[in-house]
């Protein structure tokens, strides 16, 4: 599959090293987000690349030094005794200013945990005039421990900090060469991850692919969501039974507590790390204050991870017996259902996109309301205006069997439900559907799967 994308990551990047004095930058994202890749493809005759892994320092040390005489004749034949003196010989060997770039830097820090403040005193005294640096690393918590926290050496140093965050859908139809609504489905399975997309282009078909790579205990991604919560986090056990309960359809901070047997407060720490780390997302209901537990709710944000916590995780009996076809079976059976919370995550992201006569709009929100004397009743898409002035409502409907004229009434209705607490100049409504033309009829607005494309 060819490089995709990342062009803005890419500018970011090149500008710094075209500085004139030597620049300090991190990137950082979970694994197979592409990182590496993105790396390589910046990389060229002056640049120093070094992919870490598990050793012990001095043969880790060995290792740089031999992909460093590249650009420092001989610079390998020679054993360095420490980190400080290795870099301090690379300043002074040097001819001509090199980008080093140490890929997976947490596993030096795993056998060299003095390797930051050695790095802090280098960048401090600027002795690393011949060379920028750049440091990677797929462990998001550590990655964001090292740099991030204020009690971290290398903190305030880097004169660049890039989180890489998943792809847009778009770019999955592109890799896979397929139309809009097809590419929703893909990414309701795959998400964001172009390793993940490179794995599927193996495939005839999604099913298929889902049975080898994922539903069968053997499929190179079978346990990826436990590898990802045991890289980013330092105890993936509760996390794990956050998100087993979640994708099961908890939803709520005390149906959580209340299944796990815990208080509520015991699970803050563990539900904000994997929120921050991107496997989780938390919905506040729109008008209401983030404080509102009881107007909060909580889902899998990972699409691959929530596809595993939904059937694999409450199938691995059958899939380990060799039901594999069942648990496949279940998949399409719940399909449209599945892919319909995609589509609406999507299309709420999406509507920043909109300008609607001159308008643009704050992040669009769920709304919902639970109450036995008022009934129930969810609006998928409200957002307000920049200016605060006009209102957006809208549904996000994934199968066709629904039809436009009536989930425009319905819209209607339910807003004299939501009952905003001000006085908007317009409310517009927005019906999203993956086959219905594009168009606006006066306030209301019609788009297909294109929008999150």
């Amino acid at each position: 599959m060819d490089f995709l994308n990342r062009e803005h990551e890419q500018s970011l990047i090149r500008a710094e090293l075209e500085k004139a004095n030597s620049r300090f930058i991190v990137l950082y994202g979970r694994r197979r987000i592409g990182k590496s890749a993105l790396l390589q493809h910046i990389s060229n005759a002056n640049t120093v690349y070094y992919l870490a892994d598990i050793n012990e320092a001095g043969i880790q040390r060995a290792f740089f030094a031999d992909q460093l005489s590249a650009h420092i004749p001989g610079f390998a034949s020679i054993q360095y005794p420490d980190w400080n003196t290795l870099f301090e010989q690379i300043n002074l060997r040097l001819r001509q200013r090199v980008t080093i770039i140490i890929d997976e830097f947490p596993y030096l820090v795993k056998s060299s945990p003095e390797l930051p403040s050695v790095l802090q005193k280098i960048i401090d005294l600027k002795q690393n005039s011949m060379y920028h640096l750049l440091l990677c690393g797929s462990s998001q918590q550590m990655m964001q421990g090292l740099v991030l926290s204020r009690s971290a050496p290398l903190f305030g140093r880097a004169h660049r900090i890039l989180s890489l965050s998943p792809m847009e859908p778009c770019w999955l139809a592109e890799a896979l060469g397929i139309k809009a609504p097809q590419a929703i489905e893909e990414y309701s399975v795959w998400g964001g991850i172009p390793r993940y997309w490179e794995l599927r282009t193996e495939y005839p078909s999604l099913e298929e692919a889902i049975r080898e790579l994922i539903l069968n205990p053997y499929g190179i991604l079978h346990e990826e969501p436990l590898r990802l919560f045991m890289d980013d986090m330092n105890n993936a056990v509760q996390p794990n039974s956050i998100a087993s309960l979640i994708g099961q359809g908890c939803h709520k901070l005390s149906e959580i507590a209340g299944r796990l047997s815990k208080p509520a407060t015991s699970l803050n720490r563990s539900i904000q790390n994997m929120i921050d780390t991107g496997y989780v997302a938390r919905d506040t209901c729109w008008g209401e204050s983030g404080r509102n537990s009881k107007k909060t709710l909580y889902r899998i944000h990972d699409p691959l991870s929530r596809f595993f916590f939904s059937f694999v995780v409450p199938n691995q009996s059958k899939l380990n017996s060799g039901h594999i076809d069942l648990v496949l079976e279940e998949f399409i059976n719940r399909r449209s259902l599945y892919v319909s919370h995609t589509w609406e995550e999507l299309c709420r992201k999406s509507v920043m996109k909109l300008e609607i006569n001159g308008q643009t709009f704050l992040p669009a929100q769920r709304w919902w309301q639970q109450s036995q004397k008022k009934g129930s009743a969810e609006i998928d898409i409200v957002a307000e205006s920049k200016d605060g002035h006009d209102l957006l409502i809208g549904e996000a409907k994934w199968q066709s069997k629904h039809h436009p004229d009536s989930i425009e009434r319905e819209l209607t209705r339910k807003l004299d439900i939501l009952k905003p607490g001000k006085h908007y100049d317009r409310i517009y409504k927005l019906i999203c559907m993956p086959d219905i033309e594009n168009r606006n009829d006066g306030n209301t607005l019609w788009r297909n799967a294109g929008f999150v494309c």
